[in-house]
């Protein structure tokens, strides 16, 4: 279904949830904040009750202005990369192929990155307060991170630490157990079983061409304006990776909505689970509550180069995804506190289409 839908510059297509002129001013919205913070390529899309409803591709893919974003544009995801890889991990173990009580340390190399973080001056590794004054505790390398845990971000102790280095060793640690390549766990699981077609997964897919030729290159933005950067070099990882485009993460939301990936009971327990003051995460989804509604998503934020979004509100089966060639989309993000409302474009979307 996604693939049939129109390859337009920009697609809208009204809903009788939705209106027409809301469409037409977050639009409008979108491609200002795109020019104000000189931003060559972004692409997005609402997706509601299991299909796209608005699409939106604004600016360039090039630095010569001959490349028009569309449908097929895609973007390094950054960290969104890790709610798809939580996912395909649990359908992993699901079906008996992976035991989510393995330890981190399966990974022979899990000591000592832990002892290096722990004793670095990063602050998710080494503790410290965020920009609000809340306490970040430091890596708790006496405790014995399971796998699960891991995907809950709790490699610090017992509240969770969004702590990206440590969340990067998933995959060391479950090969590190006799487990499977985790790019192909997420090739089987998701991308193939919802048809993220143009995705890839890492560099070095052997089933990413497409995704790699459709590649909007990464800008860095300066006084003078958006300057080319150079590409980034990792491949793929539990953290991050994923080159995508907004169709491919709409079809993993739609599957993910429908049933077709993880359980109901796994959807409800995100949704009705009592959060702590400052929200939480779990499986691989930061989970906060705005005007007494769940939110359940990630932001993608690659330095100088790409930054991304994924908001879902789960009870209205709404989700927004933004893509873009710059840092366009991060907004200093704490790293114990889950405040994407802090970000003006989940704002302005929240207050537009998901207020009751």
């Amino acid at each position: 279904m996604i693939r049939t839908l129109l390859a337009a510059c920009l697609a809208i297509v009204p809903t009788t949830a939705l209106a027409q002129d809301e469409f037409d001013a977050f639009s409008e919205f979108l491609d200002e904040y795109r020019k104000e913070q000189r931003t060559p390529s972004m692409s997005a899309a609402i997706v509601r009750d299991g299909e796209i409803v608005w699409e939106g591709y604004f600016g360039v893919s090039d630095d010569e202005g001959d490349v028009r974003a569309s449908p097929e544009t895609t973007y390094y995801i950054a960290s969104v990369t890790k709610p798809i890889a939580a996912t395909a991990i649990l359908l992993e173990a699901q079906e008996e192929g992976l035991d989510l009580s393995l330890p981190m340390a399966s990974e022979d190399g899990w000591a000592g990155t832990c002892d290096w973080l722990s004793t670095s001056q990063i602050p998710f590794g080494a503790g410290g307060t965020d920009q609000f004054g809340n306490a970040i505790p430091a890596m708790d390398c006496s405790k014995p991170t399971t796998l699960e845990q891991m995907l809950d971000m709790r490699a610090n102790g017992d509240a969770f630490v969004y702590n990206p280095i440590a969340y990067a060793r998933i995959d060391r640690a479950i090969e590190g157990a006799g487990g499977r390549p985790l790019r192909d766990i997420v090739r089987e699981h998701v991308a193939d079983a919802v048809g993220m077609t143009d995705v890839a997964l890492g560099w070095r897919d052997p089933q990413g061409g497409a995704a790699l030729r459709n590649l909007a290159p990464p800008f860095t933005v300066t006084e003078d304006g958006p300057q080319k950067a150079a590409l980034f070099d990792d491949d793929f990882r539990a953290a991050a990776g994923i080159l995508a485009s907004v169709r491919d993460l709409a079809a993993f939301e739609i599957a993910y909505e429908g049933g077709e990936l993880v359980s109901d009971a796994e959807r409800r327990n995100l949704v009705e689970r009592e959060l702590p003051e400052l929200g939480d995460y779990r499986h691989g989804w930061w989970l906060s509550d705005w005007e007494g509604q769940r939110l359940q998503w990630h932001s993608g934020w690659e330095p100088g180069q790409y930054s991304a979004m994924y908001l879902k509100v789960p009870e209205q089966d709404l989700a927004l995804i933004v893509l873009a060639n710059t840092e366009l989309l991060w907004w200093g993000n704490s790293i114990v506190r889950a405040g994407i409302e802090d970000s003006p474009v989940a704002r302005r979307f929240l207050e537009t289409f998901a207020r009751r």
